[in-house]
């Protein structure tokens, strides 16, 4: 079985978090929380932490096995078949979500006359490949993103923060405190970090199993400093009024950066950089899906399915809504409360696990 390293699943998983996140709920944090979206942003990692803690403690019932096959001598077969099946439709829904959003940001940024459906069936066709390569290619193609964008990090983080910004403005976001809008901004950040539960699926390709907390807290921390690193700019440059306005409010500020003449704008960089990071993250819950449909049907490989269920993502993505406005208002009003429950199913499980002793979880599938 091909397995992650303790420093593979570090920068997988800041990869994973940071991607998506830093791209899309900008906007939709900062017209909820105001100055408190930084606040809003912490909590709501340490909550989605909280929820990835419950996902490792349940996998660490039986190490040897996925929690599609052990899952069922916990609760029974009853109701384990029903619960493992919407889990598994939720990263599908999940993966879905997040192909439109890349297709409705490439749309709106770089191919306005290109039909989505042609964008989002070339962004399936690329997850798909890297989806049958393995969830040890999925790691590799992170480590490389991590390391440019730390790179990138160091380089641009002044750049960021000299451009444009009030530095008065910094006053209030401690002065701003509102714990209504505190509380709202956590809420709506808590799953977007609680993602992070696909782990569960994964952890029998995980090394030293004892480190998997340690490592899941670093890549949260630096996935967060990652996020930061533009969702502060950003609010300083253009105020959470205007910045919760804007569709893509990361892209506007870095459009204003100028280096040199011969570099015009900063956006295509950046842009190159979280088009194979947000594949990424399809592709690792794409990936949790069907190895673990594959363990339920007893298939030898789930290399079968790869094309297939990345085929009815990609289908589903292309009519997930009419508009790009839709799904911003499902991402921050519906949303936010179906992926608590679905995130939070596995703590079910542990209670349960834990109730019944150890042993139950530790059967072997016949």
């Amino acid at each position: 079985m091909k397995s992650i390293s303790p420093g593979q699943l570090v920068m997988l998983m800041s990869i994973y978090l940071y991607s998506e996140t830093a791209g899309f709920l900008s906007a939709p944090i900062a017209k909820t929380a105001s100055y408190n979206a930084v606040v809003s942003l912490c909590l709501g990692a340490c909550m989605g932490y909280v929820i990835m803690l419950f996902s490792t403690a349940l996998a660490r019932l039986n190490l040897d096995e996925y929690f599609a096959v052990f899952g069922k001598y916990i609760l029974g077969k009853w109701l384990h078949y029903p619960l493992i099946f919407m889990l598994i439709a939720y990263c599908l829904h999940r993966a879905s979500m997040t192909t439109r959003n890349l297709g409705d940001f490439l749309l709106v940024n770089h191919l306005p006359t290109t039909p989505e459906a042609v964008i989002l069936v070339l962004v399936g066709t690329g997850v798909a490949f890297t989806v049958r390569a393995g969830v040890q290619a999925i790691a590799r193609v992170a480590e490389v993103l991590f390391f440019i964008n730390i790179l990138l990090f160091v380089m641009l983080t002044p750049l960021l923060l000299g451009v444009e910004i009030q530095i008065p403005m910094v006053r209030a976001f401690v002065t701003n405190f509102n714990p209504v809008q505190t509380a709202a901004g956590m809420f709506q950040a808590t799953p977007w970090f609680g993602d992070g539960f696909v782990i569960l699926f994964l952890y029998p390709h995980l090394k030293q199993h004892l480190k998997v907390n340690r490592m899941l807290f670093r890549g949260l921390l630096i996935s967060l400093g990652l996020i930061l690193s533009y969702l502060i700019p950003s609010i300083l440059a253009f105020g959470p009024a205007l910045t919760g306005k804007m569709t893509y409010p990361v892209m506007e500020y870095v459009r204003m950066l100028r280096i040199a003449d011969f570099i015009e704008t900063l956006d295509p960089f950046l842009t190159i950089l979280w088009i194979p990071a947000i594949i990424v993250k399809i592709s690792l819950l794409i990936y949790a899906a069907v190895v673990s449909l594959a363990r339920i049907f007893a298939l030898k490989d789930f290399k079968p399915l790869s094309f297939s269920v990345t085929a009815l993502v990609t289908g589903y993505s292309i009519h997930f809504t009419g508009n790009s406005t839709n799904l911003l208002n499902f991402m921050t009003v519906d949303w936010p409360a179906f992926a608590l429950t679905m995130q939070l199913i596995p703590v079910l499980y542990w209670t349960v696990g834990k109730l019944r002793g150890k042993n139950s979880a530790m059967k072997k599938a016949r």
